[in-house]
């Protein structure tokens, strides 16, 4: 069974092993948590030219609904961080300082580049590690060393996640320090680290034009923010299900328990959402990948 990142979770490990996958000028593996860092370096160790670490950090986007989005595909929005001009010891050096706390970490994506080889190796999300290269036979010894099996068909967690089976990131908090990720940059910056990038992928579709339609059948997350009648917050309020009906008259959403509840039918407070994990504040449910979000603002009326 795989030993996974300590700030991901997976609904079923039972199914996941230390195993490896070519397709193409990549190469995808499962690795344990404990192993990463020493199949980082042995990468480093084995690409004696300069090379450059690569730090992916998740924007901090607001959905309007859930405190924080947890981003969990290459489709949604990071930043990229780099430090250039990295000689082997260099990079081990930086691989000593940051690994254990990136690996603890379930948010990010890191790894090293080379500038001659153009190899690269990542590790992402759920202990996922590729490594690009143009010659996949060479990696045979490298993952028999680490006890890492090659398989025809790799599964990976993302293969195991359905709505009613999601996984889990979360952010690492430094007991002693109390910093994150996003502290690195900062702390970083007088070793060279910059900001390559500032990516961000933006889908055409996503600013299509939502019809009544559309909306039926697919899962819509709502959340609705209460005020008093002078427009003082008082609580807010978050739950999702699939829309059973949309019509000019009324939206209806069915939840998984079975109850039923309706929402005007008000367009202009939907929108599509980005792909990814959304952690409800409410109750800590974590939704996976639901189609639609609608955003309600409600004061209520003032009492006599």
């Amino acid at each position: 069974m795989l030993e996974m990142k300590a700030c991901c979770k997976v609904p079923f490990p039972e199914k996941l092993f230390e195993e490896y996958e070519v397709k193409d000028t990549a190469i995808y593996a499962n690795v344990n948590a404990s192993k990463v860092v020493d199949v980082m370096k042995r990468f480093i160790e084995i690409h004696n030219e300069p090379m450059f670490f690569i730090l992916d950090l998740p924007c901090k986007n607001e959905d309007g609904i859930t405190s924080e989005k947890i981003i969990t595909n290459a489709n949604d929005d990071y930043d990229v961080y780099f430090i250039d001009g990295l000689d082997a010891k260099q990079a081990i050096d930086c691989l000593n300082a940051l690994g254990s706390f990136l690996v603890k970490d379930g948010m990010n994506n890191f790894g090293f580049g080379c500038h001659e080889s153009h190899e690269e190796i990542l590790l992402g999300k759920y202990n996922v590690m590729t490594i690009y290269t143009k010659n996949a036979d060479s990696y045979r010894k490298f993952f028999k060393d680490f006890g890492i099996k090659k398989v025809e068909s790799l599964v990976t967690a993302w293969d195991t996640f359905d709505h009613e089976h999601p996984g889990e990131c979360e952010r690492y908090v430094s007991e002693e320090s109390g910093k994150t990720i996003y502290d690195i940059p900062e702390d970083y910056k007088e070793y060279g680290m910059y900001l390559y990038e500032a990516r961000k992928e933006y889908d055409e579709e996503a600013e299509k034009e939502i019809t009544f339609d559309e909306l039926i059948g697919k899962v819509l997350l709502i959340g609705i923010t209460y005020y008093t009648h002078d427009n003082e917050y008082i609580e807010q309020k978050q739950f999702y299900g699939t829309v059973t009906e949309a019509t000019e008259d009324l939206i209806r959403v069915k939840q998984k328990d079975g109850t039923e509840f309706t929402l005007p039918p008000d367009l202009s407070s939907t929108k599509r959402a980005r792909q990814g994990e959304y952690k409800l504040r409410s109750t800590g449910e974590v939704v996976v990948n639901p189609d639609f979000l609608a955003t309600w603002n409600l004061n209520k009326a003032k009492e006599d």
